[in-house]
């Protein structure tokens, strides 16, 4: 696994990772991915069993609907929080991310962070790291449909990726990252 470059989202809030092997960064691919009808029917598909063990009455179909519609407000929100940050110290990104682990009270240092969907069981998840209050660098996002991310393959690379971002930030000889900014 390697970072070829990080991407500005929103300039001084939200950047984004790009993996070597992706073509386009962590924030682009996983909003195109959601916004994908094929991929989400073959997803949900695939994992009809997961999506049935906690959404009983939700189809494919049902899902993938409300999979695009959810994209599309978080993705809204996101920019439009991180804006927001840069000149209201109430409404910034940390009152959006939560850590990884629930139950963490204590700050770290470069920390795991998670953001869920808008709806009240949202089953999206952008995974980043805190840097700052209001200074997030995405490594990936996923669709959840269990009780923990140690459960399925796609939920540990996300896992491994948000892993390695962390120590890549961490690492004093990346600390002259390139940055390329997106609009």
């Amino acid at each position: 696994m390697k970072i070829s470059n990080i991407f500005v989202i929103v300039r001084d809030s939200l950047f984004a990772a790009k993996f070597q092997k992706e073509e386009c960064n962590a924030f682009a691919r996983m909003f195109e991915l959601w916004n994908d009808a094929e991929f989400l029917e073959a997803f949900f598909e695939e994992h009809k069993q997961d999506l049935n063990a906690f959404w009983q009455h939700v189809t494919v179909q049902e899902a993938v609907i409300a999979t695009m519609n959810e994209a599309i407000l978080l993705e809204r929100k996101l920019v439009a929080v991180a804006q927001t940050g840069l000149t209201d110290e109430n409404e910034t990104l940390s009152c959006l991310f939560r850590p990884l682990r629930n139950g963490t009270t204590k700050l770290e240092e470069l920390e795991r962070s998670k953001v869920r969907g808008s709806r009240r069981h949202s089953w999206l998840r952008i995974y980043a790291i805190r840097v700052d209050v209001n200074l997030f660098v995405v490594s990936g996002g996923a669709i959840k449909l269990t009780r923990t991310m140690n459960e399925r393959s796609h939920l540990l690379t996300e896992l491994e990726k948000l892993e390695f971002l962390r120590g890549y930030l961490g690492d004093a000889e990346n600390n002259e990252l390139e940055i390329f900014e997106m609009y």
